[in-house]
């Protein structure tokens, strides 16, 4: 019985390309490369020759080739991604990780000091502005009130005569 559920289980990874090492996969990839060539020259011979029939077998042929090494490519790419999270990587991964968030906390601080600063920049210039038009106004209403009292002053007078 646990023989059966090995061969099972061999049979099932090999379809998932599970037990395949990176070097068979390279070498599939190869072989299914120099077979689209070949299926490409075929190709150009049957359009050469007006041979219609055997061009879309090619073609058709030439897709399912293409499907397989899609396949193959994205199982190295599983593979690939394996290896980055393998015993070496993860061993270097809370190094990267804390390299990474001392330069996010150090971006960070930066933009918030600048942030800060042009507040209070805003602030001073905002303060600035409300000062010198208090000052106006101030100005103004004195102008107004001496206006005012010049008005009143030479209405007495005329009243006066």
């Amino acid at each position: 019985m646990l023989k059966r559920f090995k061969q099972r289980f061999q049979v099932s990874s090999l379809e998932d390309g599970v037990d395949l090492t990176t070097k068979e996969i390279k070498e599939l990839h190869m072989d299914l490369t120099q077979q689209l060539q070949t299926v490409e020259e075929a190709v150009l011979i049957a359009i050469d020759r007006n041979n219609y029939t055997l061009f879309s077998d090619l073609v058709i042929e030439r897709k399912r080739i293409s499907i397989a090494i899609d396949t193959v490519e994205t199982t190295l790419d599983q593979t690939h991604r394996r290896r980055f999270f393998s015993s070496t990587a993860i061993a270097t991964l809370p190094t990267k990780l804390d390299d990474s968030l001392t330069s996010i906390n150090n971006t960070s601080r930066i933009i918030t000091g600048n942030v800060i600063n042009r507040a209070a920049k805003g602030l001073a210039y905002s303060s600035q502005l409300s000062e010198k038009m208090q000052h106006s106004l101030e100005q103004s209403s004195v102008r107004l009130s001496q206006l005012s009292e010049q008005v009143i002053h030479q209405t007495k007078e005329r009243k006066n005569k």
